[in-house]
């Protein structure tokens, strides 16, 4: 199977990976981040494809790809043949040929084509519709909750002066949303309308038969790309206070690694799950161990009943702690109205605890159903970068998504805090779930071993970038222990994650500074400032040297491309002898400390 192969069509440039095709680009200007396809199971769970029978045959300014696929999974066999053609006139065709080898149930089978949001927020779209009626809107500037656009066969929008784009569809009808719900940075045109009802049995023999044509036209438009330049970061100027930074206890952690993270990781509070619905002995255990320790408690408290406040009330000596109370229902997305109405009473009994509200689960359940957020001091809501693609690719891609939740949860609230909690690398729960006699809230039980890797590190690190420079008041990162953890056992031994050892490296700074990347997807940043000293730590996100310009204010001190998973640290190379440079050659791979 082809990893990343660099191909053209045309005056476009693109990659084939894994049987998609990512980064359609013009020059510089990014086209199309994606287009693939998926089958998603009854509960939109996007079922694994193995390619076979690949072929790759590249011309200078064309090429032609053809595969077989197969999706194995549970009740799940279905099987496709793939073409995709890449034209010398910039045009691009995915052919797509399903058959179902048994019944199963699906919710959506077929092509999804990603829009960037940088190239195309706000501009006007054409829809034409299947009857052949055209409407017009534009891609949205904020989140947007619902569809911007419905009923689509084909879709015409001007990227810029003198460069219009087509898309036309074939065998379904398709319709767009607004990814960043869940932190991937695309819009999202996909077949199969939510408003039919699923799940739908497909029965063995069952065809599905797609395609998808890409026209870009620039006629007299000269765009090239500027490879030869080195990436640029920049300094913004300002510098910001961190967000409150948080990690989640779960109940039974040893006391002395509860102790060993406080004095490593210096959290400003630990997160801590209350289910009054439920056993909640285990939990007032924990309240109880981490009030003798003086740290602060986020407590997130998920009942369904009617009148929550009063018992809250009869547990108060358990609170010492508690500075801030998150109410959630636990059979419901978002905070539900008994809570609501128990705030007052929560403000007479806990007047020191600030009262939060919004949803355990997706920024789009809060941005679809936003509480009454009157008599709240916040509000939150959880960020996972694996709703629809696990590739690292597209990890790396979801990071920046990452600031416009928090840009788009400040205008839905204004003047509210808005607290990020928890940031998991998995979906914890599936709040989209349709088995029955599943409750709401069943645990997925997945697990990542990225978390755990030198990848793992560089993604928190740039995702506190995000979220410090977007604003966000409180953000909670990982549980403390486990294979999700920021711990884990391995034997008798408790091994550090390179996240562990990466906090420990950063927590004396007290600011962060605003920084960017002109290629946030090869190269990013991000700066940080305390009274003594500054420095800018570079993340190279892929496998080659890259060639990068720093401010001039800095200087490399030292790259790190690996974590020692048997000592517990980072493999530094110090950059002896590198003073005051404003470029220098990134390793694969890497993170890079410039010192100011």
């Amino acid at each position: 199977m082809k990893e990343n192969v660099a191909l053209k069509a045309g005056n476009l440039d693109l990659r084939y990976q894994e049987g998609f095709i990512r980064y359609v680009r013009l020059g510089n200007l990014e086209v199309i981040r994606m287009i693939n396809h998926a089958v998603r199971d009854h509960n939109w769970g996007t079922i694994p494809m193995k390619i076979r029978d690949e072929k790759v045959e590249v011309e200078p300014h064309s090429f032609h790809i053809s595969y077989l696929a197969s999706f194995l999974k549970g009740d799940i066999d279905f099987e496709l043949n793939c073409e995709i053609s890449g034209n010398e006139d910039g045009t691009l065709d995915f052919v797509y040929d399903g058959l179902a080898k048994k019944d199963f149930r699906k919710n959506r089978i077929g092509f999804t084509v990603l829009h960037p949001i940088q190239s195309c927020q706000g501009k006007k779209v054409r829809i034409v519709h299947p009857d052949g009626k055209a409407s017009e809107g534009r891609f949205p500037v904020d989140i947007s909750p619902h569809q911007p656009f419905f009923d689509i066969k084909e879709m015409h929008w001007k990227l810029t002066d003198g460069v219009d784009v087509s898309l036309v569809f074939e065998g379904d009808v398709f319709e767009t949303e607004d990814q960043r719900n869940w932190t991937d940075a695309s819009y999202k045109t996909y077949c199969t309308p939510l408003g039919k009802p699923y799940p739908v049995t497909l029965k063995k023999g069952d065809r599905i038969q797609q395609k998808a044509h890409l026209r870009v036209d620039a006629a007299g438009t000269s765009l090239k790309a500027s490879e030869e330049h080195p990436i640029q970061i920049y300094l913004q100027g300002q510098k910001l206070g961190r967000p409150e930074f948080g990690i989640e206890l779960k109940s039974g952690t040893d006391r002395a690694l509860i102790l060993q993270a406080l004095q490593e990781l210096s959290p400003d509070f630990w997160r801590i799950s209350l289910e009054l619905d439920d056993d909640i002995g285990p939990a007032l255990e924990l309240l109880k161990e981490v009030q003798r320790t003086e740290t602060a408690v986020e407590l997130c408290v998920f009942s369904d009943r009617q009148h929550p406040g009063s018992d809250l009330e009869e547990l108060k000596s358990y609170f010492g702690s508690v500075k801030r109370m998150m109410l959630f229902g636990d059979s419901h997305k978002t905070t539900p109205t008994s809570w609501i109405k128990a705030i007052s009473k929560l403000r007479k009994s806990f007047p020191k605890i600030s009262i939060i509200g919004g949803t355990d689960a997706f920024f789009t359940e809060l941005n679809r159903d936003p509480v009454d957020a009157s008599d709240l001091d916040g509000v939150t809501y959880s960020i996972n970068p694996q709703v629809h693609a696990f590739d690292d690719a597209s990890l790396i891609e979801t990071l920046e998504a990452q600031a416009y939740t928090v840009h788009s949860a400040k205008k839905l609230f204004p003047a509210k805090k808005i607290i990020v909690s928890p940031v998991t690398f998995h979906m914890r729960w599936n709040p989209n779930a349709t088995e029955a006699g599943k409750k709401l809230r069943q645990p997925t039980g997945w697990k990542d071993p990225r978390q755990f890797s030198f990848f793992g590190a560089c993604w928190f690190l740039i995702s506190l970038k995000y979220l410090s420079e977007s604003g966000a008041h409180s953000v909670t990162y990982f549980e403390l222990t486990g294979d999700s953890g920021w711990l884990k056992s391995k034997g008798s031994d408790i091994l550090k994650s390179p996240i562990y050892g990466l906090r420990e490296e950063i927590k004396s700074f007290s600011q962060v500074i605003n920084t960017t990347s002109n290629q946030p997807f090869l190269v990013d940043s991000i700066g940080f400032k305390n009274a003594d000293e500054s420095a800018l730590l570079v993340v190279n996100w892929t496998d080659m040297k890259q060639t990068v310009s720093v401010p001039k204010e800095f200087a490399a001190l030292r790259v790190c491309q690996k974590w020692d998973t048997e000592f517990g640290k980072f493999d530094w190379e110090e950059m002896k002898g590198l003073q005051n440079l404003e470029f220098d050659e990134l390793m694969p791979k890497s993170l890079t400390w410039f010192g100011g």
